[in-house]
């Protein structure tokens, strides 16, 4: 079966080869714009999405999450000796929850948020990746990273930031995984 978006989630891979080719300001904002349009339990969106291209401020989130990172896992900075940990993607999109402490899923809905973004990017031919690195640098206990980079977000204290997605052209071919189909349980109608 041959569909835009089946083809979207197929083709889909966490990409970690950009190129220096800035994003278009209107593929930006109709990958924004997708991010936006999930669903979001009991229509809340509780987020804040902050896009950035500004190269100062992803390596100073880089930064900032690197310096976490050789405290606890030193061995895993390696691979980022010669980039951010954004693999250098010229587009960062930083979501941020707004926390209810309510009967609400402001985790399920950045879910949703992220999933719409990185299958925007791919059906519009970028590459993308969820990055979990960047959350620590928001995290980090032991210096003012977080209320700093908060602050040159411009996200308010009262949400957390959850997850990141580096977008760019990809400058190397995708890698898709490979489904498993085991996981997966029909049970069918009787006719």
């Amino acid at each position: 079966m041959t569909n835009a978006v089946l083809d979207a989630i197929a083709t889909r891979d966490s990409c970690r080869a950009y190129t220096k080719e800035p994003v278009s300001q209107e593929i930006v904002e109709a990958i924004a714009l997708a991010g936006v349009q999930a669903p979001s339990s009991r229509g809340n969106a509780p987020w804040k999405i902050v896009v950035v291209t500004d190269p100062d401020l992803i390596k100073d989130i880089s930064d900032s999450a690197l310096r976490l990172m050789v405290r606890h896992d030193p061995d895993g900075v390696d691979q980022f000796a010669s980039q951010t940990i954004f693999f250098d993607a010229p587009v960062v999109f930083v979501l941020a929850a707004h926390r209810t402490w309510d009967y609400s899923s402001e985790d399920l809905d950045i879910g949703l948020a992220t999933e719409n973004i990185v299958l925007a990017a791919t059906g519009l031919g970028l590459g993308s990746l969820i990055c979990g690195d960047a959350t620590q640098a928001f995290r980090d206990l032991k210096s003012d990273d977080a209320d700093r980079l908060y602050q040159r977000l411009g996200i308010p204290r009262e949400y957390e930031m959850t997850i990141s997605v580096a977008v760019g052209h990809r400058d190397a071919s995708p890698t898709p995984h490979t489904p498993d189909l085991s996981a997966v349980t029909y049970i069918w109608a009787a006719d």
